[in-house]
């Protein structure tokens, strides 16, 4: 497998590990010392590492709410990627079904891996927060 392949799966296949909802998939391909962050940052909690995500009280609500998503899946629309700064950028739209009706967002994410490709060192994520808060927020209450 080419580095860009091997770029290419890790970045795809942490989506996989996004879909499957659950905190320790999410972090299973993550360096200890991620820079993590999502964007916009309204309330100053970013960049985070690996354990810090895993303890964060905010994260933990998002994979709570995630859960009451009857299905999830994520769609990559177009995917860049650059082998010098192992750097794969992924424009993706995400859907779901909650009790409430359909759930969709549209997403970027920024993922750097180490050398050999296999795990990620930094991770940038922006999401259409005010399109995807509506439809759980509803699914919730």
């Amino acid at each position: 497998m080419s580095i860009k392949e091997t770029l290419e799966d890790t970045a795809s296949g942490w989506l996989k590990d996004l879909e499957s909802r659950s905190i320790e998939n999410v972090v299973s391909k993550w360096t200890e010392d991620i820079h993590y962050a999502v964007h916009p940052d309204t309330n100053s909690i970013y960049p985070v590492n690996r354990e810090q995500f895993r303890t964060n009280d905010r994260a933990a609500n998002i994979f709570k709410h995630l859960k009451y998503l009857k299905s999830f899946k994520i769609t990559i629309n177009e995917m860049f990627t650059d082998v010098g700064k192992r750097t794969v950028t992924m424009v993706c739209t995400s859907k779901g079904e909650t009790a409430a009706g359909s759930y969709g967002t549209d997403c970027l994410f920024v993922v750097t891996m180490t050398d050999d490709g296999k795990k990620i060192q930094k991770l940038c994520e922006w999401i259409d927060f005010q399109k995807g808060q509506g439809a759980l927020s509803k699914a919730v209450h």
